[in-house]
């Protein structure tokens, strides 16, 4: 299998980890970057798995949902009510867990999703990783 990876990088947005029992459980934020890993049997007419030049779709995804977003988990319900006392505060993005792990599984999903409905089925999605600042990271693969 032949396989390449996109990075974006610098992209903010806070989250908090209410379950948490540190500094997690505040919101705070993180300057992400998120990589995409491909993969495929055969190779384009260019000799490419995929055409970086092709990928504004995972761009925009990003932009929309998550730069200068506040991501929270679903069964946040200070959060929830935060959201609704204060709408205007917060570009909000809700997720099943916000933990990077759980990002990395997220993003796989829904760019798999994108990927499909973009390019078809000759190239696929095989991991996705997830970094928080330059210390840490997460990494969901298929």
């Amino acid at each position: 299998m032949y396989t390449c990876s996109k990075t974006y990088t610098d992209i903010p947005f806070a989250h908090r980890q209410h379950k948490h029992e540190g500094d997690c459980s505040f919101i705070h934020g993180h300057n992400w970057a998120i990589t995409f890993t491909f993969g495929c049997k055969q190779l384009d007419d260019n000799g490419f798995v995929i055409d970086f030049g092709k990928l504004q779709f995972i761009r925009n995804w990003i932009d929309e949902c998550l730069d200068h977003a506040f991501v929270y988990n679903a069964d946040d319900s200070k959060t929830k009510q935060l959201l609704k006392d204060f709408p205007e505060m917060f570009k909000a993005y809700e997720v099943d867990n916000c933990s990077a792990e759980s990002l990395a599984e997220h993003a796989f999903n829904k760019v798999t999703a994108l990927l499909r409905e973009h390019h078809g089925s000759r190239v696929a999605l095989t991991a996705v990783e997830v970094r928080e600042d330059l210390k840490n990271s997460a990494r969901y693969c298929s």
